[in-house]
């Protein structure tokens, strides 16, 4: 609120700026009400001044003309649908005329602290919200990367077992699609790269695999005998032996084949053509899909991959400097892009899976899994992830909001809140940090409060210059 000297008789407009500031996340501009200002004085007697209408969104100007000097307690009250309450403006002078105002004005301080203006009609028109720094219990932890990943055996990639056609008939499995384990999700129909190969050709060639092996096997004792009676050299009779083998090698290789084919048929490739089907191992959700009806293929190409998501694994790489503060981590707090919301595992939500035996030789670190559940899905296996993990030590000492940090040519800062509308930017020494607030070392005393929304804001209009200096024109 900005008011001149209050004088008997003279009219003193009183221009307040009233801000809904019940939501921590954002203040919002007050736009309904009535204000009442209140001169209470030493003897008992109130004069009451009031402005039924605002002047503007956010700002009432009630006048006020006191009747006598003295000393008065001031207060606001404003009554309104959005929001009501009293602000204790505290104590005021009623000087007995202008002369006596004016003798009475304190001179200007010199020196001290800068101040970074940051009007109101700024504030409103952002994302605003200031937090006091009180002390708080805060857990003991060590920051590092991570990152989600699905968990051990509830993940799955289907490729292609041969080289081959996908059936134009029938349905096409699609991303996010929901799938029941031994579901099908692929068909396809054996090639070789020249030409079709069906059951048929598997068949006939394992009928000649076994033609030639029963020669080969006649030629083998033809050779014993000869050799017997010392008909032919014993070198013909190795050779006929390794026809032998080799022919046995062939008809075990079609016969695998074979029954490999006989085991996938489904009947869907077309009349007297096998299709393989390939089937989820498990519930989920289809997270990659490259299947394209008449599509050729080849062996080992990626077509499906399934994923469970209704839990996840969160791996943080620990340096080698903190493993030995995390070997029995209770849990972690982690946050993720695209979320405000800090996330958190612990005995409730999720498990410690395992704690790494060996240091990366490229990064130096260690992993820590832990295992939580995602109702929902929202989280997704890939996303990186900031992470916080215990070490199961607390502490207490004042904190403030980590959204109130901002960077500052590489070091950390806030901005306290002098006035309404004037901040001193300072530079902070940050401690632990545990459940978005942030132990200050050095910089902010208990009691100030910081910007805790909007801070890079401020920031960014003191680098451009683009906030005036000095009050405002009402």
């Amino acid at each position: 609120m900005e008011y001149p000297a209050l004088v008997v008789g003279q009219p003193s407009p009183l221009v307040a700026h009233f801000t809904d500031a019940r939501n921590p996340d954002g203040f919002r501009v007050v736009t309904k009400g009535r204000v009442t200002a209140t001169l209470a004085y030493a003897d008992g007697s109130e004069e009451r001044f009031v402005a039924d209408k605002l002047l503007r969104d956010g700002i009432f100007k009630p006048v006020v003309q006191p009747t006598k000097a003295g000393e008065a307690t001031l207060t606001l009250r404003l009554e309104g649908e959005q929001v009501a309450g009293t602000v204790g403006v505290g104590k005021v002078t009623v000087h007995p005329s202008m002369a006596a105002a004016v003798a009475a004005a304190p001179p200007e301080e010199a020196g001290g602290e800068t101040a970074v203006p940051f009007l109101k009609e700024q504030q409103w028109k952002t994302q605003y919200a200031t937090a006091e720094a009180v002390s708080r219990v805060l857990q003991g932890g060590v920051r590092t990367n991570g990152e989600l990943k699905p968990v051990a055996g509830q993940a799955a990639e289907l490729s292609a077992p041969v080289a081959g056609r996908i059936p134009v008939e029938g349905q096409v499995v699609h991303l996010g699609q929901a799938v029941k384990k031994g579901e099908v999700l692929v068909r396809l129909v054996p090639t070789s790269s020249a030409s079709g190969t069906d059951l048929a050709t598997v068949e006939m060639e394992a009928a000649r695999s076994r033609a030639e092996l029963g020669l080969a096997e006649r030629e083998a004792k033809r050779a014993e005998e000869m050799f017997a009676a010392k008909a032919i050299p014993e070198k013909q009779l190795d050779a006929a032996r390794v026809a032998r083998d080799v022919a046995q090698a062939r008809v075990a290789a079609a016969e695998r084949q074979l029954s490999l084919y006989r085991n996938t048929q489904s009947g869907g490739g077309g009349a007297g053509v096998t299709a393989f089907e390939l089937r989820s191992p498990l519930d989920g959700v289809v997270s990659y899909a490259d299947v394209m009806p008449g599509a050729v293929v080849e062996v080992g190409t990626l077509l499906v991959s399934v994923v469970n998501p209704s839990r996840l694994w969160l791996e943080a790489k620990v340096y080698e400097a903190d493993v030995a503060k995390v070997e029995n981590s209770p849990g972690a707090s982690f946050t993720v892009a695209g979320f405000e919301r800090e996330f958190t595992v612990d005995e409730k939500t999720g498990r410690r899976v395992a704690v790494g035996t060996v240091v990366d030789r490229a990064t130096r670190t260690v992993p820590v899994l832990f295992e939580l559940a995602n109702p929902g899905g929202v989280l997704k296996p890939g996303m990186f992830a900031k992470v916080t993990l215990f070490t199961g030590q607390t502490i207490r000492d004042v904190a403030i909001p980590e959204s109130a940090i901002v960077d500052d040519t590489g070091k950390p800062t806030v901005f306290v809140m002098e006035g309404g509308e004037s901040f001193f930017k300072r530079a902070i020494r940050p401690g632990v940090r545990s459940g978005g607030y942030v132990q200050v070392l050095a910089g902010v005393k208990e009691g100030e409060r910081v910007v805790s929304r909007g801070a890079y804001e401020i920031k960014l209009s003191t680098a451009t210059g683009a906030i005036p200096e000095h009050g405002h024109q009402h």
